[in-house]
């Protein structure tokens, strides 16, 4: 056994103190250790708080899931569903595709029928009306030749009604033919650009001659032969017949074929089916309709089969045409339109008949591409200025 020591008052006093200064320490250290777990807890209780908003989070989401699942589920039977009646719909939709299909390939085959049926039927009206038309226009040349033989003055075609009663003169006539040369030389345009516009009837022309065998044309009121010498350069044979001295001179300088004379009277004199052409280049305007008429039935007898009646005129549905260019020549009687031509040519027998409108302004086109600018208004005021309406003889095979 060991004994105990005994200590001294300081010593004890040494140890009360260490004591007393660790019992602080440990004091301090459990209030530390006290504050951190309330702390900790106070975090527990976050974190568990948390975790219960988590679980409902995941209850949510899981019942969500199970919805979802269902409505999928639903979805996947109602698109095979769907898919079914789709399949069946598309089948449906195919048949009667096929059914339109074979709907538009028999109509389309009726359609057709149709419009060669009726193309053949306005064929055979139109031959047989313009069959009619020529044998009307020959029975009624045929009374005309019976009242010439029983001695029925017939009248002069060729002038107005109505006629001023002058003395006699060669030299006013001579007077006449001057001035009409000269109002041609300054306002109608020079014979290169007389001759210009006219070449595209080249190609009509040259036709009809080889529809005709070869055979020549004739030009009533030639004027100063811008026609013929287009023709004579073409290796085309052609004659004119003018009533105008000056002009008929001005144009055998240029080694044309032209003569002097009533231009009706050269045509009632040419022979059956002798010319592939008859053309008359702003002559209508000048007489009366009655000479036009009689023009356009005794072209019928005098072309060939296949050969053509052209007549030239004023556009007057040109308004500046209509109204101040006409009127420039003071031998212009009245406008010849197309709807007067047309139903001309077709009374006396010409098939087809083609009408062409020409030479428009040289603004035409300016005031056309002007945004503001109505077209209408652009074709009354600058529009074609020349009207040509070709007829031609129908062949003898449309007659049978």
């Amino acid at each position: 056994m060991t004994s105990r020591r005994k200590l001294t008052p300081i010593k004890r006093i040494e140890r009360y103190v260490s004591a007393i200064f660790k019992l602080g320490r440990t004091e301090h250290m459990a209030k530390d250790g006290r504050k951190r777990i309330a702390r900790a807890e106070l975090r527990m209780d976050d974190i568990e708080s948390e975790l219960g908003r988590f679980g409902d989070d995941i209850r949510e989401i899981w019942h969500s899931s199970g919805e979802s699942e269902r409505r999928i589920s639903e979805l996947r039977n109602m698109l095979q569903d769907t898919g079914a009646m789709g399949s069946k719909l598309l089948d449906d939709i195919a048949l009667l595709q096929q059914r339109l299909d074979q709907h538009h390939v028999l109509t389309d085959s009726l359609v057709h029928e149709f419009r060669n049926k009726r193309a053949l039927l306005q064929e055979t009206l139109r031959a047989e009306t313009s069959l009619m038309a020529r044998v009307f226009a020959d029975l009624s040349r045929r009374v005309d030749m019976i009242g010439q033989r029983t001695g029925i003055a017939s009248e002069d075609l060729s002038t107005p009604g109505a006629q001023i009663d002058l003395p006699a003169s060669e030299g006013f006539e001579a007077f006449k033919d001057s001035f009409y040369h000269r109002l041609e030389n300054r306002y109608r345009g020079s014979v290169e650009e007389i001759a210009d516009r006219l070449r595209i009837y080249l190609p009509d022309v040259e036709a009809a001659v080889m529809r005709s065998g070869g055979k020549p044309v004739m030009d009533i009121g030639c004027g100063r032969g811008e026609w013929l010498g287009l023709l004579k350069r073409a290796g085309i044979e052609g004659f004119g017949v003018d009533t105008n001295a000056v002009q008929i001179e001005a144009a055998k300088e240029q080694g044309l074929d032209v003569r002097l004379g009533d231009a009706l009277k050269a045509l009632a004199e040419m022979e059956d089916n002798s010319l592939a052409m008859i053309s008359a280049h702003h002559l209508v305007e000048h007489l009366p309709f009655d000479a036009v008429a009689w023009i356009a039935r005794e072209a019928l007898r005098v072309l060939a089969p296949g050969g053509i009646l052209l007549f030239e005129t004023p556009h007057t549905r040109n308004v500046l045409v209509g109204a101040t260019t006409f009127h420039t020549d003071p031998t212009h009687l009245k406008p010849m339109p197309e709807q007067v031509l047309t139903v001309l040519y077709d009374t006396a027998g010409f098939d087809p008949v083609e009408v062409r409108a020409l030479n428009p302004h040289t603004r035409f086109k300016e005031f056309l591409d002007t945004p503001d600018f109505n077209d209408e208004l652009a074709f009354l005021l600058f529009g074609p200025q020349d009207l040509a309406v070709l007829g031609t003889k129908p062949a003898p095979k449309d007659e049978e």
